[in-house]
């Protein structure tokens, strides 16, 4: 597994042995980050579920200022701190070891807003999607303009829409859904109601 553009082009990255983690693949990679090209430049970037780091690790190296790594996995946390200090990020971001739903908890409490991007990969058979895409948005962590990433198996199927309680007026919309093999990748973005 390798950094596949930008600055960091190359440089090979470690991934967790054993099924506890499963590397987004090169090719769905670089497919994410093509669509993403016109929003990563100076992107603030949350990677939830990291693993390996890659999908944040890509960001950094395509121009995002800042990525926010989350894992519950403390052996994938050691692993995302090895492949930054390889890559020479490791100012521009933070490493988190804790649940997603703790997480978002303490972004609420600190105030912190506002990722241009979120990417989550979480098991795929965790099934709190439908709980989770909507949360983060009514704690703010999505900004205004920003996009919202879901990686899943085929077998998994989203919502197109997510009603928002806490964001009158708003729904978090697919816009966009591409398939690569057994896996499924969808694209959201906060829309006015219809």
């Amino acid at each position: 597994m390798r950094i596949i553009a930008g600055i960091a082009k190359g440089h090979k990255l470690k991934s967790l042995k054993g099924l506890a983690t499963r590397p987004t693949p090169e090719r769905v990679r670089e497919a994410v980050f093509n669509i993403l090209a016109a929003k990563i430049g100076e992107a603030r970037f949350l990677d939830l579920f990291a693993g390996s780091g890659a999908m944040g690790l890509e960001a950094l190296s395509r121009g995002a200022a800042y990525c926010y790594f989350n894992d519950h996995n403390k052996a994938a946390c050691h692993l995302i701190k090895e492949n930054l200090a390889k890559c020479a990020f490791e100012q521009q971001v933070v490493i988190d070891h804790k649940d997603v739903f703790t997480l978002i908890a303490d972004f609420v409490q600190k105030k912190m807003t506002g990722f241009d991007i979120i990417y989550i990969d979480p098991p795929y058979e965790a099934g709190f999607y439908d709980m989770l895409l909507p949360r983060l948005v009514e704690a703010g962590l999505l900004a205004d303009e920003g996009i919202m990433v879901s990686e899943t198996n085929k077998r998994v199927v989203l919502q197109e829409k997510y009603f928002l309680t806490e964001k009158e007026g708003q729904v978090l919309k697919l816009f966009k859904k591409s398939k690569y093999g057994d896996t499924v990748v969808w694209f959201y973005k906060l829309w006015g109601e219809e």
